[in-house]
């Protein structure tokens, strides 16, 4: 079968030319039928090898403060709304964080996020998150990644300030199907959280969930408007619903529906970190490898929020056998695109590590052989 006009197009945009799609070029491709999905596939892993080289960064994450959330956003078993069976605790011992984040480091990855179910940061929580950087910094030598809620132009810069590399505040979905998603704040309060993060000199980790309900066009234009905040990296969830939110008898998306739109987002966001995070393993199972192929460049290893992922190894010996190396280090892999063409971003200082002499660590010695 010839391979379909619209793909062709797009690959000489993107990777001939160095140029961004239309909307109207992206719903071209997606209208293709599914029966073309390899060929899509095949175009979203060159263009991620052109834009982005063929390293992947691995992340873990720590839930440093779970349950009793005042938002009603559906999809989440942590809100106070709904009666999940979800455990509560306050922020975790600074003992307990380091530990994460020491466990995180002999995995493998090279960043460590803290997480916390709030809808914004109270001086005190933030004053912990502040410390529990400050530890992380000195113990290990990650970068730490931090997503606290909607933020006050003075906590983003404090953030900055203690050296939080990139702030996460997803969007979750686009703006039209939002409404229906949370109702105790709006789409647009995210985008101006999003936009205090860059402005205070974070990198903007902004992605959010496939599988709310979304039309198809309608993912098209979430992932538009996530281009529209130039987010360094896009975490793509997939919807697993769970019991006692709203959404909990939501079907799952489809392998071939999550490949699609891995593959449409990587043509719509041809520089960012593409990470595949929560719900991976149940709507692509055994495809997990396929997702890799399809445009994504990043992966949350280990556990999630409220769910189990899997262990960090398999996902190491994935990628080995996939042939993609593992970013070896704070600061490298990470790649732009401009009127230039595609290169490295300078990796910023070291972050010296207690009993070291000053010197930051590669991580490669403490992954799994490869």
């Amino acid at each position: 079968m010839a391979r379909p006009d619209a793909l062709t197009h797009a690959e000489t945009r993107l990777v001939d030319h160095g140029e961004a799609l239309t909307r109207d070029e992206v719903a071209a491709v997606a209208a293709l039928p599914l029966d073309a999905l390899p060929d899509l596939v095949a175009l979203a892993h060159r263009v991620r090898l052109a834009c982005c080289g063929p390293t992947v960064e691995l992340e873990s994450l720590i839930n440093a403060k779970s349950g009793a959330c005042p938002e009603d956003c559906a999809f989440c078993s942590q809100s106070a709304r709904f009666h999940t069976d979800v455990d509560v605790y306050p922020f975790l011992d600074l003992g307990d964080v380091v530990e994460a984040a020491r466990a995180t480091r002999a995995a493998g990855a090279t960043q460590f996020c803290i997480v916390v179910a709030v809808r914004n940061p109270e001086e005190r929580l933030l004053q912990r998150v502040l410390d529990a950087v400050a530890a992380i910094h000195a113990e290990t030598g990650l970068e730490v990644a931090c997503s606290l809620g909607l933020l006050e132009p003075s906590q983003a810069a404090r953030l900055a300030e203690a050296g939080v590399r990139r702030y996460n505040h997803n969007l979750e979905t686009c703006r039209a199907v939002f409404p229906s998603i949370c109702t105790t704040h709006t789409y647009d309060d995210r985008v101006e959280t999003a936009r205090l993060a860059t402005a205070a000199g974070m990198e903007l980790c902004c992605g959010g969930i496939l599988g709310l309900g979304e039309t198809l066009e309608q993912r098209i234009d979430f992932a538009f408007e996530l281009a529209d905040l130039a987010p360094s990296e896009v975490p793509v969830n997939f919807l697993d619903p769970r019991p006692g939110t709203p959404l909990e008898e939501r079907q799952l998306l489809s392998a071939r529906e999550a490949l699609q739109a891995i593959a449409l987002f990587r043509l719509v966001l041809p520089s960012a970190w593409l990470r595949l995070a929560g719900g991976r393993e149940r709507v692509l199972g055994e495809l997990q490898g396929m997702g890799m192929l399809a445009g994504a460049n990043a992966l949350i290893v280990g556990n999630y929020l409220t769910t189990q992922g899997r262990a960090p190894d398999e996902d190491v010996a994935l990628l080995d056998a996939l042939g993609m190396p593992v970013a070896d280090g704070p600061g490298e892999g990470r790649f732009v695109v401009d009127e230039t063409g595609a290169h490295s971003r300078p990796a910023r200082v070291p972050i010296p590590v207690r009993g070291d002499g000053g010197h930051a660590p590669t991580l490669s010695g403490d992954a799994p052989s490869r």
